[in-house]
């Protein structure tokens, strides 16, 4: 139901701008006691150089009745861009967490992004951005559910950097993300419902301080297998933990799509998590 509700609400966006170039992509994955998540974006680019973003996420923890209605967080966003020259293009936009789970939080950003037309022998298509942000956000249950004396509020401000190069026919891709600063100290009983982990779709819990990743593809054109390694660390946490993922893209025309497999924590038999991922991006004009 929650898909379709998705789908319908991108259409709706879509139909008026159906002149002009887009691209819709799903991803989703399913994993153990029955999480499932789906992110929905459609990307809307103008011929005078404006791009719209909109964007529908969701996931749930566990497949039971109970927890399918309490236990469902939601994530509306929309990115904005402009490009300044062929190379240049500033950006800016917004997540919107509404109140589920026990909590709430709206997240801004603002960035630039550099990707100039770019070959060598050996090295092209290179891209890096910069985004600063900040985000906000309203806790009223602690770890475990359990109703907190007073909500716990915090605000942090925050950057990240993301990058891509050709090498031959392998394609490397980067990313690097860091909380600045914190309003309120970090709690170790109190968590966030939801966190996003660079090149994973599977969303999961707490405030993260700094994540790095790192993705390697090789590419062909029709098949191209690929593998990521994470290293992040939650606020609270002294060790960091860690998470990887692998998997295919295949292309068929202009349409992509992937499965691969995400484990989080693969050394810690104890919080290991796996999900299985798919993923598919249909362009259109």
């Amino acid at each position: 139901m929650r898909f379709k509700t998705a789908l319908l609400s991108l259409l709706i966006l879509i139909c008026p701008l159906a002149c002009c170039y887009g691209q819709l992509s799903f991803s989703g994955v399913n994993g153990e006691r029955g999480y499932s998540a789906m992110r929905a974006v459609f990307r809307w680019d103008s011929d005078a150089g404006i791009i719209l973003t909109p964007s529908y996420e969701y996931y749930r923890m566990d497949d039971d009745p109970d927890v399918e209605k309490t236990g469902t967080a939601q994530r509306y966003g929309l990115r904005g861009a402009y490009e300044l020259t062929d190379d240049w293009q500033i950006f800016a936009g917004t997540y919107w967490r509404p109140p589920s789970v026990g909590d709430r939080g709206v997240q801004y950003f603002t960035g630039i992004r550099w990707a100039p037309f770019y070959k060598s022998t050996l090295f092209s298509n290179p891209q890096v951005s910069l985004q600063v942000g900040q985000g906000r956000y309203k806790v009223w249950v602690d770890s475990l559910h359990r109703g907190l004396p007073d909500p716990f509020k915090e605000v942090e401000t925050n950057m990240a950097v993301q990058g891509s190069i050709d090498v031959g026919h392998w394609n490397l891709k980067g990313a690097w993300q860091k909380v600045l600063k914190y309003s309120t100290p970090q709690r170790e009983d109190v968590s966030f419902s939801w966190a996003d982990v660079p090149f994973m779709t599977a969303v999961i819990q707490g405030f993260i301080r700094d994540a790095a990743a790192l993705r390697i593809s090789y590419q062909t054109p029709i098949v191209s297998p690929y593998a990521t390694y994470v290293r992040y660390q939650y606020g609270a946490a002294d060790d960091p933990s860690a998470a990887v993922n692998a998997g295919l893209f295949l292309r068929w025309g202009e349409t992509v799509i992937s499965g691969g497999v995400e484990v989080f924590e693969p050394r810690q038999e104890n919080n290991r998590r796996t999900f299985f991922s798919m993923s598919v991006e249909v362009p259109f004009l």
